[in-house]
């Protein structure tokens, strides 16, 4: 049957579907994502974080998964300071990007105009707890460095064609000629002789006299003799033992005296008469130079005992003792700050003079003369001078650096009540570097001191909420090397004192100082005589200071030669002996070795300076 039509507007029909509203399905979605919601983020209030973490962390940080807060900062991610409380817990700075360029370049106005990097650019978490967090990917270092093996710089010391000498009178040529006729080896597996594989490491054992030397320059245990010397410019036997100076082996019938004069028909190597006796006529002879290694030994100590001060790691100290270490850290950054300023608005160098006539007239009231001529030397050269003196060069900052070292030593000794400023004074001094100025020091002291109150403040942040300080401090090594280095200093500086100086005629210095050739006679057979001393013996400058280098797994591969060419013709121990870059390049390549930066490269400076 014919639908009847309808004419105009159609009424509502019952078998077509009602049209739904617009914001019908918003309200059970919105509760939907709500439930969502709360289904994630209440576990993580509950302590069951791994449902919004990315991954797990690394098997080193699994100890601290539990606490987000421990690494995380609210609203500003991983900061630096988190990562420090742990790996660098006296928060010594030594962990920045700024430290890095000191260390790479040795200019602190660069490592001052450093960007502030963020660590966890480089060192990525939550990729699992297999994964090494400090595998840093070589895109990283190409961002300021450059991009690969074939584009890597010389090595600096053969770019720098340094012929320091190490003190030492040593050519490889004899020494190895020497060994392949007494074993009959070639000359390629002669070096074994002396370089022996070390049990501990994987280099080799440090050379010495006894094991390495003295089966051919020591006939009996005697390196040589000493020709007969006056009484009057050594210390005898006697002299020794009341000194306190172990003397053992040595015997009355080890001297032979006749008219006035001593000497020894045999000596050991490092005869302790001889080498006192060395010291003592350096002393003599030289007392500036006593007085100039002293100034450095104790700004090296001031240094040192600051450095391990400031080591206490964080979570040793209790609450009070975090806010008294930060309200001495702000007093001192403050400190810096106000001298900061008073430089920025002095006018002249006239209040330089003014303080150096003030000092000279310290030294004239406490009696010392020669001190206080000294000063008035520097006093004059600065008035003439005037404003904006050019950079010295060098060798005459070095120069007047140990004068005024050489000055604090006067100043300590006059008025003892002045130490602590004084060895505030060695420090900063010794801190200087050619070409910078008091401002940049200062600058670099306030920003240092900025940088550790704000590590402090925010490790009592994380106290008030609970949040415990690392079970272990993670540097206890470079703490326990910073100690080994603050021991060597102050047994050479007491050395030092036990040796006193005394005003002698030129004659009379002329004539010690033969004594001191003739009492090292033997020992110039090998070693050197610089300013009445033996040079001590080390590498006169480091080949891979900023990198690391074990030589077993390359003696796996290659025999000395490969990287040491031509060290069978080598006849002075300048002689650097070594290819450089290139060798490297040999191995060092696609589908054959590592060419990894972080492989040799370090980034971190060491603790010990």
């Amino acid at each position: 049957m014919p639908r009847k039509p309808t004419w105009g507007t159609p009424t509502r029909s019952e078998h077509h579907p009602p049209l739904r509203r617009r914001w019908q399905y918003m309200v059970p979605a919105g509760i939907a994502a709500g439930g969502v919601l709360v289904l994630l983020v209440a576990p993580h209030f509950l302590g069951a974080r791994s449902t919004l973490s990315p991954g797990s962390v690394t098997g080193g940080h699994s100890a601290i998964d539990a606490r987000c807060e421990q690494c995380h900062t609210t609203g500003r991610g991983v900061s630096n300071v988190r990562c420090q409380r742990c790996h660098d817990p006296a928060s010594g700075g030594r962990l920045t990007a700024a430290a890095h360029v000191l260390f790479g370049s040795g200019d602190p106005r660069k490592a001052a105009a450093a960007p502030d990097l963020a660590c966890a650019r480089c060192h990525v978490e939550h990729r699992g707890r297999r994964e090494s967090i400090s595998a840093v990917e070589d895109l990283q270092c190409a961002r300021c460095h450059f991009g690969s093996l074939d584009r890597h710089p010389e090595v600096a010391v053969l770019r720098a064609a340094a012929t320091e000498a190490p003190g030492l009178k040593f050519g490889h040529k004899k020494h190895i000629e020497e060994v392949m006729k007494q074993q009959g080896v070639s000359a390629a597996l002669s070096c074994g002789s002396c370089h022996v594989k070390s049990r501990v490491n994987r280099d080799f054992e440090p050379l010495g006299f006894d094991q390495h030397c003295a089966s051919c320059h020591a006939k009996q245990g005697s390196v040589g003799a000493v020709d007969p010397v006056p009484l009057t410019d050594v210390v005898d036997l006697e002299g020794l033992r009341t000194r306190g100076v172990a003397v053992a082996p040595l015997t009355a019938a080890d001297f032979e005296m006749s008219r006035g004069k001593v000497s020894r028909p045999s000596v050991r190597h490092r005869d302790p008469w001889v080498m006192f006796n060395l010291e003592k006529l350096r002393a003599e002879t030289d007392p500036d130079g006593v007085a100039a290694e002293r100034a450095r030994l104790e700004a090296r100590i001031a240094a040192l005992d600051r450095r391990l001060a400031a080591a206490t790691p964080l979570a040793s100290l209790d609450r009070a003792g975090l806010q008294a270490r930060s309200t001495a850290i702000a007093r001192e950054g403050a400190g810096a700050a106000a001298r900061l300023a008073s430089l920025a608005s002095a006018g002249d160098a006239t209040t330089g003079a003014d303080r150096l006539q003030e000092v000279e007239a310290a030294m004239r009231a406490a009696g010392d003369g020669s001190a206080a001529t000294e000063v008035a030397k520097l006093r004059d050269e600065a008035s003439a001078r005037g404003a904006g003196p050019a950079p010295l060069p060098a060798a005459d900052f070095e120069a007047r650096r140990q004068e005024v070292l050489s000055l604090l030593d006067a100043v300590a000794a006059a008025d003892p009540a002045l130490q602590p400023r004084v060895e505030d004074l060695r420090r900063r001094i010794v801190a200087l570097v050619p070409g910078e100025n008091s401002a940049d020091l200062l600058a670099r002291v306030r920003d240092q001191r900025q940088a550790a109150l704000a590590r402090l403040r925010d490790e009592l942040a994380l106290r008030d909420q609970g949040v415990a300080p690392p079970r272990a401090a993670l540097l206890d090594a470079d703490r326990r090397d910073l100690q080994r280095a603050l021991s060597d200093a102050r047994a050479r500086l007491a050395t030092l004192a036990d040796l006193a100086s005394a005003t002698i005629s030129d004659a009379e210095r002329q004539r010690r100082r033969e004594t001191a050739e003739v009492l090292a006679a033997s020992c110039l057979k090998c070693h050197l005589l610089s300013g009445g001393v033996l040079a001590p013996v080390r590498a006169a400058r480091p080949v891979l200071a900023r990198a690391r280098f074990v030589h077993e797994p390359h003696l796996l591969q290659a025999d000395c030669a490969r990287c040491h060419a031509g060290i069978e013709k080598s006849t002075l121990s300048k002689d650097l002996n070594f290819k450089g870059i290139q060798s490297c390049r040999e191995c060092h390549r696609s589908f054959q070795a590592s060419q990894d930066c972080r492989e040799c490269h370090l980034f971190h400076p060491r603790a010990v300076p």
